[in-house]
């Protein structure tokens, strides 16, 4: 079932789900600024404008793929609807990469201060390289972004070094709850279990949501997992 051919129950309920979230984070920017400009220590600063970069990385990356699908389960089609969605996931793809970077910086500023210091070396540095190798994956023709077929085995082969990233980062976060002096561990713990449950979501859909259309529901509790991890940020 392509998108095209979904109820129209179904493209109706997306739709607005898709809208719903883009107008969250990017009105999360403008809190994470608002509250950025007003914190009363530097801590909560360095929380509040990592947190604004990670939602503008996020809404913005994810925009280049859910408008197009938005318009598709509005009106049905889309001219060129292959190319907008595919350059979407592309970008998308790279946009949730560099996501984890910043959530990875906002640890280590929140719980070593501005110091330069890293709370695991050897992990932060994996988690860089990681990146790298998933980004440039990406760009190789092999996976077939404007194909609505794609490519089963290149979707593995570029979410190797993404599942290892999740991997890392959750680590990365436990660590963090255990050597916290600043905000309490549950802080790190909540995105640790929203980092974790994000990955479980968005997998399937990645490697096998081409042959099997209805594991693309699943990118909504992926998507709140997102939500989850900003409201984290935002509240602690």
């Amino acid at each position: 079932m392509n998108e095209n051919k979904k109820p129209l129950g179904a493209r109706l309920g997306e739709g607005f789900f898709c809208i719903f979230y883009l107008i969250f984070v990017f009105t999360a920017v403008f809190v994470f600024r608002s509250k950025g400009i007003n914190a009363s220590s530097d801590t909560d600063k360095y929380r509040y404008v990592q947190g604004m970069m990670m939602a503008i990385i996020l809404g913005c990356g994810d925009a280049f793929h859910l408008i197009p699908r938005i318009i598709v389960n509005f009106k049905g089609k889309l001219k060129h609807q292959e190319i907008f969605l595919g350059t979407g996931n592309l970008i998308s793809s790279i946009s949730m990469t560099i996501y984890y970077i910043f959530m990875m910086v906002m640890c280590d500023t929140i719980v070593t201060g501005n110091s330069g210091y890293e709370i695991n070396y050897i992990i932060e540095k994996a988690i860089i390289i990681l990146a790298l190798i998933r980004i440039l994956l990406c760009f190789f023709p092999q996976n077939k972004w404007f194909n609505k077929e794609g490519n089963k085995k290149w979707a593995i082969i570029r979410n190797v070094p993404f599942s290892i990233i999740g991997i890392l980062m959750i680590a990365l976060l436990i660590r963090a709850s255990q050597i916290t002096t600043i905000y309490l561990s549950v802080f790190y713990i909540q995105l640790a279990i929203s980092v974790l449950f994000s990955f479980l979501f968005y997998l399937p859909v990645a490697i096998w949501g081409r042959e099997k259309p209805k594991l693309g529901m699943l990118m909504i509790p992926k998507t709140l997992c997102y939500i989850w991890m900003l409201l984290v940020i935002l509240l602690a």
